[in-house]
């Protein structure tokens, strides 16, 4: 267990301070107060800084969510475009969007597109839709591209609209989507990772789990037995420490056991995983 310092904490930085905003509001209708804390207070930590106490966290939790709702984050239509800078020419894929929400089904891409993403879209689409089209063949694998770029940019900006900056900085995001020759080699991928919020990285999670006993039977065909509880604990900890970490942590762990080493247990099929993932996270 944590101690509590007495008296008056370290000032927080600006790094620690956008991590609790940003994970703030983007579970706020999922993960309650105090258990988000101590889950950001191992995040703090591992960016090699002193984290806030649990109350500390909990209160900048509820300022954050507390937060008077944005015009930008009401529903968009065409009459909102002229208002927002929202050019004519992008209506047609926003329409797009919107038929797909008014489907029904359980696959819809942005659910109620807000004005904010959709100036987003506009915004994103002419430098991103060449590099959706060489990405994907399809149009279901294009619009879920898309949904993510655009929702990484949406949060990216309404956490720094909390923090009172004078714009968001997306450098990092510019990088991994649109200075990047291949956005779905190794590398790449293992960095999406890092931009996602914890809600997304737990819809990732549930899409692991039944690989996880896909890597447990693949261990037992190699071996041509059943596992002993040491072999199965030692897959069941390498699934611990993708859903907490990543696929870059788990390469790393991988490297350390042979046993994971003997079936690829690294080599897991990121692209299909995260698009899995976005579905489910839009559900």
């Amino acid at each position: 267990m944590r101690n509590k310092r007495p008296g008056r904490g370290p000032k927080i930085s600006n790094e620690v301070r956008r991590l609790i905003i940003g994970e703030a509001i983007h579970d706020s209708k999922n993960m309650p107060r105090r258990a988000l804390a101590v889950r950001l207070q191992d995040l703090i930590e591992k960016m090699g800084e002193i984290s806030p106490t649990e109350d500390t966290l909990a209160r900048m939790i509820s300022e954050a969510r507390n937060q008077q709702p944005s015009e930008l984050d009401r529903p968009w239509s065409i009459g909102a475009c002229a208002q927002h800078n929202i050019p004519p020419e992008i209506i047609p894929v926003l329409i797009s969007l919107e038929k797909l929400k008014a489907t029904g089904e359980k696959e819809a891409l942005l659910g109620q597109i807000t004005i904010r993403e959709a100036r987003w879209i506009a915004r994103l689409y002419p430098a991103a839709n060449p590099i959706i089209k060489k990405t994907f063949i399809d149009d279901r694998g294009r619009f879920q591209l898309l949904s993510l770029i655009v929702s990484c940019y949406v949060h990216r900006e309404r956490v720094s609209e909390q923090m009172n900056e004078q714009y968001p900085n997306t450098s990092d995001l510019d990088r991994l989507y649109f200075a990047n020759e291949d956005l779905l080699s190794e590398d790449s991928l293992e960095a999406w990772w890092g931009v996602f919020p914890i809600k997304y990285q737990q819809a990732v999670s549930n899409i692991l789990e039944p690989r996880r006993l896909f890597a447990i039977a693949e261990l037992e065909k190699v071996r041509g037995r059943p596992l002993s509880d040491e072999e199965t604990e030692v897959i069941n900890t390498g699934f611990d420490v993708v859903k907490k970490d990543g696929p870059l942590a788990l390469r790393e762990w991988v490297k350390q056991h042979p046993v994971a080493q003997e079936i690829n247990m690294a080599d897991l099929d990121w692209g299909t995983i995260y698009s899995k993932a976005l579905w489910e996270d839009r559900q």
